[in-house]
């Protein structure tokens, strides 16, 4: 579902205190599009993940868009085969059993996630937090030795939103003032009213859960590139331990997807 071009860059750079910060003042600026050109090859590859960012931030013509740029520790990594095949293990034990007894409705569904799910490449991923400079430069504790990073990288904003829902995997034209309210609205009559809970992903790694129902509704903004889950009813498959499971495991493993398209990773070994 994704193609991700993939650009190796290396750099160096070694900044003492008074250098970093201008270059922070200078970089932090309102930003665009992500760049999309071969960067020059330099010696090494910077020893944190903020001196990394400010050295491809500046070889590049534009600046980046922080919205949309991200790192994959290895930690993360190392488990990302996994979780793929227990998601896809956990859909196709319970789509089955759903066959079995007769519901052949919500095991077209399942079998609609596992197949948007079963190609999706576990190397063109993100650890599912904020890792993008202005994020490390608001409290320099956050930053970390790029040796404990598998890759960081940046997407071009996308033009799309994608909704996982009882009618499958749906990728909706992105509207501005979109809200996941109005994702919803794109659905089916009856497949709205067998909702419960939401999770959104944002661009950013973030997770949010909100309300769906009539009871517990919540909208909150779609930007470009979100990912809005439709968990499976409480009341329903959801509330089976089944069900729970392939919920959970489904929102953790979207939360490594790229925020986009057209997205340049910068490996870091």
């Amino acid at each position: 579902m994704m193609s991700v071009k993939m650009t190796v860059k290396v750099g160096a750079m070694r900044l003492r205190r008074p250098v970093l910060a201008l270059m922070l003042t200078l970089l932090l600026w309102p930003t665009g599009a992500s760049a999309q050109r071969e960067a020059p090859v330099a010696a090494a590859m910077p020893g944190t993940l903020l001196e990394a960012w400010l050295t491809w931030q500046a070889e590049q013509p534009e600046p980046l868009d922080w919205a949309y740029s991200f790192a994959l520790r290895s930690s993360d990594a190392a488990t990302l085969d996994a979780l793929h095949r227990e998601l896809l293990a956990e859909i196709t034990t319970l789509r089955d059993t759903l066959t079995l007894v007769g519901q052949q409705r919500q095991a077209d569904q399942l079998q609609a996630w596992h197949q948007a799910l079963q190609p999706l490449a576990t190397a063109a991923a993100r650890s599912p937090e904020r890792l993008d400079l202005p994020w490390l430069a608001a409290s320099l504790r956050r930053n970390l030795p790029t040796q404990r990073l598998v890759h960081l990288g940046t997407c071009e904003a996308p033009d799309w939103v994608e909704l996982w829902s009882t009618s499958g995997v749906t990728r909706l034209a992105w509207q501005p003032g979109m809200t996941t309210a109005d994702a919803i609205a794109q659905l089916p009559a009856g497949s709205r009213n067998e909702l419960d809970q939401a999770a959104l992903l944002s661009p950013l790694g973030d997770t949010t859960t909100l309300g769906v129902a009539r009871w517990n509704r919540e909208s909150l903004p779609l930007p470009p590139g979100a990912r809005l889950v439709l968990l499976l009813p409480r009341h329903g498959l959801g509330g089976s331990l089944e069900g729970s499971l392939v919920n959970q495991l489904l929102v953790r493993f979207l939360a490594t997807r790229l925020p986009g398209d057209a997205c340049t990773l910068w490996p870091t070994r």
